[in-house]
C-alpha cells in the first residue's frame, strides 16, 4: 500500500496539470506523488510540485481524501510562493531513460470538470468561488 499527495493549483480559472505518459497509458493528472519514509502528506505535496513543476508552493488546505486498496491519497490547495513559471520536471525514482512526466499546461476548469481528480476540486472548492474564477 502506497499513500500520496496530489497538489491543486488554481490561478485565473485554471489548474496545473501533468501529462503522464506510460507504456500503455497517456493521460493529465494533478502533480503528486508517493510519500517517502517518514514524511507527512504537507511535506510529499511540496516536494512533488517542486520535481513535476519546478515550483515553490505551500499548502492552504486540504480538499478531498480518497481511500482504497491501494491507499491513501490527499489533494491540497496549493498557492506558489514566488513568480517561477511551470516547468516540467522529473521523477526521481525513475532513470532519465525512463521518464513518464511528458508535459505541463494550465487547464480550464471548465474543460476538465469531467476529470476524476479536477471534479473532487470542484466538489471541494464550491463554497469558494473566488478561486474558481
Amino acid at each position: 500500500m502506497r499513500h500520496r499527495a496530489c497538489a491543486a493549483l488554481i490561478e485565473n480559472g485554471r489548474i496545473l496539470m501533468v501529462r503522464l505518459e506510460t507504456n500503455d497509458r497517456s493521460f493529465w493528472t494533478l502533480p503528486g506523488g508517493g510519500l517517502e519514509a517518514n514524511e507527512t502528506f504537507e511535506q510529499s505535496v511540496v516536494r512533488e510540485v517542486r520535481e513535476e513543476a519546478n515550483l515553490k508552493v505551500r499548502v492552504i488546505r486540504p480538499l478531498y481524501t480518497k481511500i482504497d486498496s491501494s491507499g491513501k491519497e490527499v489533494c491540497f490547495l496549493v498557492e506558489r510562493v514566488d513568480t517561477t513559471i511551470p516547468l516540467i520536471g522529473y521523477d526521481p525514482e525513475r532513470p532519465i531513460n525512463q521518464q513518464v512526466l511528458s508535459e505541463i499546461d494550465w487547464h480550464p476548469l471548465t474543460e476538465r470538470k469531467d476529470d476524476v481528480q479536477v471534479s473532487k476540486v470542484l466538489a471541494a472548492l464550491k463554497n469558494t468561488p473566488s478561486l474558481l474564477l
